[in-house]
C-alpha cells in the first residue's frame, strides 16, 4: 500500500485540447474566419470604388456590390449559418413570429412613411396628429419597425428615416410591392392550410387561400378593382431591382447574341422592361412588345439609340398571334401563373404565326435543387413558391413538366430543354417549331422503316379476331 507521500511511477498526460486543436475542429471558428476573409474582400472593393462603409442612415447612399456579388452571397450564407448555429432549437422554431409584419402593415396602411420628412425628424406626438393614431399605439408600432431597421430615433421621442423607410417614401414601386404583399398575400397566407383541407391536392385557381380570404380569385380582384390593378402592375417593377429577378438574368441567361439579326416578340412584356435591356445589349435584335391596351399605352422608350428597334402592340395572349415569322416568341414570367391547359392554349395560338425554326423561349421561375444555392437565397425562392401556391395554386414547373406541356400542345414543337440562369431562381425553357406537316412526314418515315413490327401487330390482331369469330 502506498504511503501518502508516495506516487506510482507513471506519467500523467494532459488531454485538454489546445487552442490550436480547438481552432482546427471548431465549425464556429471556421465560419468566423471565412466571414472575416470575405468582409475583408468586400472592404477592399469599397475602398477601390470610393464607397463609404454600408450604413442604415436615411441619407446614406445604397452600397453598390456590382463585381463582388459572389463574395456578398458567400458572406450572407456564412453569417446565416453562424447565427443559426448559435440559436437554440426553440429560437429557430419561434423565428420569425407571426406578428413580425404588423408594423410594416401599419406603415403601409396609414402611410406613416410620408408623415416623416426625408431630412430631419418628427416627434411621436406630431406623427400622431398626422396619422390620426394614438400616440402610444404609434410608438409601439414604430419601435417594432425600428427593430427591423425601418425608421430610427436619432434622439429620444423623435423619429427619422433609415435607408429602408426612405425607400418606401420615395420609390412607388417598392411601396406598391410591399402594399400588395401585406394587403393581398398576407391574408391569403393565413388561409392556406384551410384551403388544403377544403380542396385536398387541388390545382384549381379558385381553390386557394386567397379565395377563402377574399371570396374570389386574385385575377377577379384585379379585374374589378382598378386601383389594385394599378398597384399590382406597378409593384412588378420593383422586382427588376431585386437581384433574384434582375434583368441581368435575362441578358446573361440565354445566348441572345447567337440569334444574329432577329425579331423577338415579347408576349405579356408589360411596358417593355426586358426588351429595353435586351435591345441595349444586342443591337441586332428587334422587338415587338405585346400586352393589354392599358399597359402598352404607358410604354415609353427614352433611349434614342434603341427606339427604332422596339414597337408596342395590344394583344391578348390567348388569341392568334398577329406577328408572323418572327425568329423568337419570348414569354417571360407569364406562364408561371397559368395552368398546363392555359399554357397549351397560348402555345397553340402561336402556331399559325411561326415559321420553321422559330423558337419559343420561356423564362419562368424554377427552384434550384436543395443545397445547390445559398440557404438565404433558397428561402426566398421557397417563399416565392408559397406565394404562388396561396394566390393561384400554381407551382414552378420542373423539366419534365415543361416537356409535357409542349407535348400536350401537339405536333410541331421540338423541346430543347431547360437551362438555369446562374445565381437565380429563373430558368430558360426552349422549344423549336418544326411544323406539323414536318412531324407527320417524320412519323410516316418511321413507320416505313419499321414495317415488321406493324405487320406483326396486324397479324396478331387478325388472329385474335379469327379466334373470337
Amino acid at each position: 500500500m502506498l504511503e501518502d507521500d508516495q506516487l506510482p511511477d507513471e506519467t500523467f498526460e494532459d488531454n485538454t485540447p489546445s487552442s490550436t486543436q480547438v481552432a482546427q475542429k471548431s465549425r464556429l471558428l471556421e465560419l468566423a474566419n471565412a466571414i472575416l476573409a470575405q468582409v475583408t474582400e468586400i472592404q477592399k472593393h469599397l475602398t477601390e470604388t470610393g464607397q463609404p462603409d454600408p450604413s442604415f442612415e436615411g441619407q446614406a447612399k445604397a452600397t453598390d456590390y456590382n463585381g463582388i456579388d459572389d463574395t456578398r452571397s458567400a458572406v450572407l450564407e456564412d453569417l446565416t449559418h453562424l447565427q443559426e448555429l448559435l440559436m437554440t432549437p426553440q429560437e429557430l422554431l419561434f423565428t420569425p413570429t407571426p406578428t413580425a409584419l404588423i408594423a410594416r402593415h401599419a406603415i403601409d396602411r396609414f402611410r406613416i412613411m410620408h408623415a416623416i420628412p426625408l431630412t430631419g425628424s418628427k416627434t411621436y406626438e406630431q406623427l400622431a396628429w398626422a396619422t390620426m393614431l394614438p400616440v402610444k399605439t404609434l410608438r409601439r408600432i414604430l419601435r417594432q419597425a425600428m427593430s427591423q431597421r425601418i425608421f430610427h430615433e436619432p434622439s429620444p421621442g423623435h423619429v427619422a428615416h433609415t435607408q429602408a423607410s426612405r425607400l418606401l417614401a420615395e420609390d412607388d414601386k417598392t411601396r406598391d410591392y410591399l402594399g400588395t404583399v401585406l394587403q393581398e398575400v398576407w391574408p391569403a397566407a393565413t388561409r392556406a392550410c384551410d384551403a388544403m383541407v377544403h380542396w385536398p391536392g387541388s390545382r384549381e385557381r379558385c381553390e386557394t387561400g386567397y379565395q377563402l380570404a377574399f371570396g374570389r380569385t386574385m385575377e377577379e380582384t384585379l379585374e374589378r378593382d382598378v386601383g389594385k390593378r394599378a398597384r399590382y402592375d406597378n409593384a412588378m417593377g420593383a422586382l427588376a431591382e431585386d437581384w433574384s429577378f434582375s434583368m441581368e438574368h435575362v441578358v446573361r441567361g440565354y445566348d441572345w447574341a447567337g440569334l444574329g439579326r432577329a425579331t423577338v416578340v415579347d408576349l405579356g412584356g408589360g411596358v417593355g422592361t426586358a426588351s429595353l435591356r435586351l435591345a441595349k445589349a444586342f443591337p441586332l435584335l428587334e422587338f415587338v412588345v405585346e400586352d393589354r391596351r392599358e399597359v402598352v399605352a404607358n410604354a415609353v422608350v427614352d433611349d434614342l439609340e434603341i427606339r427604332g428597334r422596339i414597337t408596342f402592340a395590344e394583344h391578348d395572349i390567348f388569341q392568334e398571334q398577329p406577328v408572323k415569322d418572327a425568329e423568337v416568341y419570348f414569354i417571360r414570367r407569364v406562364l408561371m401563373q397559368m395552368t398546363d391547359g392555359e399554357c397549351v392554349d397560348i402555345l397553340n395560338a402561336l402556331k399559325p404565326a411561326m415559321k420553321l425554326g422559330s423558337k419559343v423561349i420561356v423564362q419562368d421561375p424554377m427552384i434550384p435543387e436543395p443545397g445547390t444555392c445559398p440557404v438565404w437565397q433558397e428561402r426566398r425562392y421557397r417563399d416565392s413558391d408559397m406565394l404562388a401556391f396561396v394566390l393561384s395554386n400554381t407551382a414552378p414547373r420542373e423539366r419534365d413538366d415543361w416537356e409535357n406541356v409542349f407535348k400536350q400542345a401537339g405536333a410541331g414543337f421540338v423541346f430543347r430543354g431547360v437551362t438555369m440562369a446562374p445565381n437565380s431562381n429563373t430558368a430558360f425553357v426552349e422549344a423549336i417549331w418544326q411544323g406539323e406537316s414536318a412531324l407527320v412526314e417524320e412519323n410516316e418515315r418511321v413507320n416505313v422503316e419499321q414495317p415488321d413490327q406493324h405487320e406483326g401487330a396486324v397479324s396478331i390482331l387478325e388472329a385474335l379476331v379469327t379466334e373470337v369469330g
